[in-house]
């Protein structure tokens, strides 16, 4: 669907079913550092728990079980958790103007200005807006001319956004 231009700035509308491997994408690229992170200290709790078996003959219980909840558990229900809230399979139309991003689908509207928004990235296939709140709203470009993913990314970085550039 071709998007619009108003005035001095964007209004873009897009209609598309959510993509499962698109969501997929965006959840792991927005997570990947609180991810990280509890794989990191997973792996530390299992170090030292190898480190106090060699040390004392003792095996820590409560060190294996942070461990593997860190590394393994925590990881895998983050990224499951928030993938489910982006409703893969749904029709939504997606919304950019001067006002900011929107989201509509047949159960819910969700509308976001401009000062919600901590900063866009273009990912293949996407545009993955990051939200106050450790929120994401990946929105689908597949209907969008490189023109006009330019010009979101261009208003989002003349309002102040971190605009990053992932794909190729």
């Amino acid at each position: 669907m071709p998007g619009k231009r108003y005035f001095s700035g964007v209004q873009i509308q897009i209609t598309a079913v959510s993509d499962p491997a698109l969501i997929a994408a965006a959840t792991r690229h927005g997570l990947r550092r609180p991810v990280l992170a509890a794989r990191l200290a997973g792996w530390a709790f299992l170090l030292v728990a190898v480190l106090l078996l060699g040390i004392t003959g003792d095996l820590s219980p409560g060190l294996l079980a942070g461990g593997a909840a860190l590394g393994v558990i925590v990881p895998v229900v983050l990224l499951n958790h928030t993938a489910r809230g982006l409703r893969a399979g749904r029709v939504t139309t997606y919304e950019i103007s001067e006002g900011g991003v929107a989201s509509s689908d047949a159960d819910a509207r969700h509308a976001y200005a401009w000062r919600a928004v901590r900063s866009v990235e273009h990912l293949s296939g996407q545009l993955l807006f990051r939200l106050r709140g450790a929120r994401l709203l990946p929105v689908p470009t597949a209907g969008l001319s490189p023109a006009q993913i330019e010009q979101v990314l261009g208003a989002a970085s003349a309002r102040g956004l971190h605009v990053r550039r992932f794909a190729s």
